[in-house]
């Protein structure tokens, strides 16, 4: 064999190895990971598109006034409700928004989807009514049924979608005990100069503090279960950045919402007490010990 023929075979040896390795790589990988990488690629043009017909017209849908239930979306959900998850892009125009801003807001909207059980995401459960399986929504109630031609226009977008493309983790567990121990505290120890939560947050669909009742400074099982049911409404489990029970108190400029119509507890998010909630909102805290 010459030397020349030596290198080409030298070389053929090198490329079925080479070819070898990668296929050992790609059968070793991981299951899911194709998905992953399929995930990470971010929307496709045609998503995109059939996100502004579709979606984005629902924002923008005038409903006949200013109060819960026909005030438009995006009279809410803009800038308003930083750092809230659902915060989109303020339009440019009247007409809407532009092409990148939309797909800033279709990375917002995707938040709010469960492409495994579409049903049961929260964009379709928000404005739905509660006696049709909704949840409170402080914008109000727009589909009074499953039925409503709106409704089903937003569940058949989020089918159209892959369906293992946007599926939230499990919610971990936040603890009642803990509440019951350690939480409700907050609302009986006013900071200096500040009312109770109870003043406002004593009733209704935000009375997660409601006053003890029969002259009594604790609550009884019964008010604490009924407090803790309206407080799941107000965070969002393992996320305590976007949960509104951790973000309406905060100051603005330590990270809290813009709109809360009563005090700012927290200055930032270093104070000590919102380390504390903050822990048990990502499940961290549990029982009765609050040290």
């Amino acid at each position: 064999m010459t030397s020349g023929q030596r290198r080409v075979w030298y070389a053929v040896l090198f490329f079925l190895a080479v070819g070898l390795a990668t296929s050992s790589r790609a059968d070793s990988a991981p299951p899911g990971a194709s998905a992953s990488a399929q995930a990470s690629a971010g929307p496709s043009d045609a998503n995109v598109a059939s996100f502004r017909t579709t979606i984005e017209s629902v924002f923008l849908k005038p409903r006949g006034g200013t109060s819960p239930g026909y005030a438009s979306c995006v009279m809410c959900h803009t800038w308003q409700v930083r750092p809230l998850r659902f915060s989109l892009d303020t339009p440019a125009t009247d007409a809407g928004w532009t092409a990148e801003q939309s797909r800033r807001n279709f990375d917002v909207v995707t938040k709010l989807i469960n492409t495994a059980e579409p049903e049961r995401s929260r964009l379709l459960l928000k404005p739905l009514a509660p006696a049709a399986g909704g949840l409170m929504h402080t914008g109000g109630t727009f589909w009074t049924s499953r039925d409503d031609p709106e409704y089903q226009s937003v569940l058949a977008w989020i089918k159209s979608l892959p369906s293992d493309r946007y599926v939230p983790p499990p919610d971990p567990t936040v603890d009642f005990e803990f509440f019951r121990s350690c939480v409700q505290r907050v609302f009986q120890t006013p900071r200096e100069g500040h009312v109770r939560c109870s003043n406002c947050h004593g009733a209704g669909q935000i009375g997660f503090a409601p006053v003890p009742g029969e002259g009594r400074t604790a609550w009884n099982d019964e008010e604490a279960k009924r407090a803790f049911q309206v407080i799941s409404r107000l965070i969002i489990p393992g996320n305590p950045d976007q949960s509104r029970f951790m973000i309406k108190p905060l100051h603005p400029d330590g990270g809290g919402s813009y709109a809360h119509n009563g005090v700012r507890r927290w200055q930032s998010k270093d104070d000590p007490e919102w380390q504390v909630l903050a822990a048990w909102v990502r499940g961290q805290r549990a029982g009765n010990s609050c040290s």
